[in-house]
């Protein structure tokens, strides 16, 4: 599931299926540029949302202005919504539909 593209943003980011046995463990995908992927994990994101100058360490090869930092907060924040959407339809189903 795509948050941004590069038609609408300087991010291109994602929610990238993985064969994961956790939600910790999903990953939020954000491209800058053709070469510049990064690949982080749902308890990654939580930490990023709540403190997003952290993201100015970890995203180098772009100088990130407040702007984009509220901008990919924005997307990871959708990313966390969906996950723990999904996580719960999981649990629910596994408690057979309760």
């Amino acid at each position: 599931m795509s948050y941004s593209r590069w038609i609408n943003s300087h991010f291109y980011t994602y929610w990238c299926s993985a064969n994961v046995y956790d939600k910790q463990d999903e990953l939020f995908a954000c491209h800058t540029s053709i070469d510049g992927q990064y690949m982080f994990t749902y308890t990654e994101v939580t930490k990023f949302i709540e403190a997003p100058d952290i993201l100015r360490s970890r995203i180098k090869d772009v100088k990130l202005s407040d702007d984009d930092l509220t901008e990919i907060t924005g997307y990871m924040g959708e990313f966390i919504k969906d996950v723990d959407i999904e996580y719960n339809k999981r649990l629910i189903n596994l408690r057979g539909g309760m």
